[in-house]
């Protein structure tokens, strides 16, 4: 985490290695540490033989190609959770066609990296006072969930999608850490 925090503020040039003075927003720790999720999980994804992209565990798990389709998402999932904006079924057919047209990981990557940084920009947008508000959502059996764990969605999803990657390269002998 702390690293993560410390190579943001390097890479924006607003303070040097090890002073974290600027990063005192958990909207910016949340950026960070979900840009550095998102690298780990492309890193690992990447690793993958290419012909192992496709495979699934049990012919029902998904695949690397598929989890790294849904990664590419994920921020605008995120987004449309926390604006409310509600898809049609015609909006999700065109978007599930789309994310079957990209066929390899660094295409992935590229599809997410524009996405993820409207999301970002949104995150550090939100004022403080905002985070402890709520939304309901069906999840978990339907609760109020934060402000400040809704954040979170983009950290999570890569770091839980990271897991079965490495999971998949076990199984067929990989074993090396990314």
């Amino acid at each position: 985490m702390l690293r993560a925090w410390t190579q943001l503020a390097v890479a924006q040039g607003t303070t040097q290695q090890g002073d974290l003075s600027n990063l005192n927003r958990i909207q910016d720790h949340i950026v960070a540490v979900s840009r550095e999720s998102a690298d780990e999980f492309f890193r690992y994804a990447l690793a993958v033989a290419e012909d192992r992209l496709d495979w699934q565990p049990e012919q029902i798990g998904q695949s690397v190609l598929s989890m790294a389709r849904e990664i590419a998402v994920t921020p605008e999932w995120a987004m449309s959770v926390l604006t409310d904006k509600a898809s049609t079924d015609e909006e999700r057919s065109a978007n599930a066609a789309l994310m079957k047209s990209w066929k390899s990981i660094e295409q992935c990557q590229a599809e997410f990296g524009p996405r993820f940084e409207v999301w970002a920009e949104y995150v550090a947008a939100i004022p403080d006072e905002e985070l402890s508000g709520t939304k309901w959502l069906p999840y978990n059996g339907g609760r109020d969930h934060t402000i400040l764990e809704l954040l979170e969605y983009v950290r999570w999803n890569c770091a839980y999608h990271v897991g079965q990657v490495a999971y998949i390269q076990t199984l067929y002998g990989d074993k090396a850490l990314y």
